[in-house]
């Protein structure tokens, strides 16, 4: 059992120094100061340090010059960033703006079926209204009804009346509605 144990944690060592990354120390003098810049290479990526020692005065205007480089690039980086937010923020408000739009149109449409379909309605309980007083008419001069009979008819007149004032009411309500979800 100890032999087992022993062969598989030399197994796994020797694993372990296979795959692991070499790791290469670099440094870097200049004459008049020295700098020391430490690269840590691994097989996959590469990462340099630089030391803190100060630098000449050539190199002062190179490093210069490379941070006014990155600082205008980073000024516009935002810049370009500002600029997608605004066009991002234009896009969704006319999004809504186009939304609202819609929904006032369907509004407009519902409202203008409406009007349509108690139009239609109207128009039928008319005709239905003016053919129940021709009938009775026809039949009070033929002598064939009786006084119950032409009161029954009376009061399905009155009901088809009262239906008609309610339907021009209701008529008057959906073209205000109508003209309202217009303005």
């Amino acid at each position: 059992m100890k032999i087992k144990i022993t062969l598989t944690l030399l197994f796994f060592f020797g694993v372990q120094s296979f795959f692991a990354q070499a790791v290469k120390n670099d440094s870097v003098k200049i004459a008049t100061n020295t700098t020391v810049v430490t690269t840590v290479t691994t097989t996959k990526d590469t990462l340099k340090v630089a030391g803190t020692s100060a630098l000449l005065n050539k190199d002062n205007g190179v490093v210069n010059r490379d941070e006014k480089a990155l600082n205008d690039r980073l000024r516009a980086e935002k810049k370009a960033l500002k600029e997608t937010k605004r066009i991002e923020k234009e896009k969704k408000v006319f999004e809504k703006k186009q939304k609202r739009f819609e929904k006032q149109q369907d509004k407009i449409a519902s409202n203008e079926r409406s009007v349509a379909k108690l139009k239609n309605k109207l128009a039928n309980e008319k005709q239905n209204f003016a053919q129940r007083t021709a009938r009775l008419e026809s039949k009070k001069a033929r002598g064939k009804l009786s006084s119950t009979n032409i009161e029954k008819e009376n009061i399905k007149i009155s009901k088809s009346q009262i239906k008609i004032n309610k339907l021009e009411d209701d008529l008057e309500k959906a073209g205000n509605k109508l003209t309202k979800s217009r303005n």
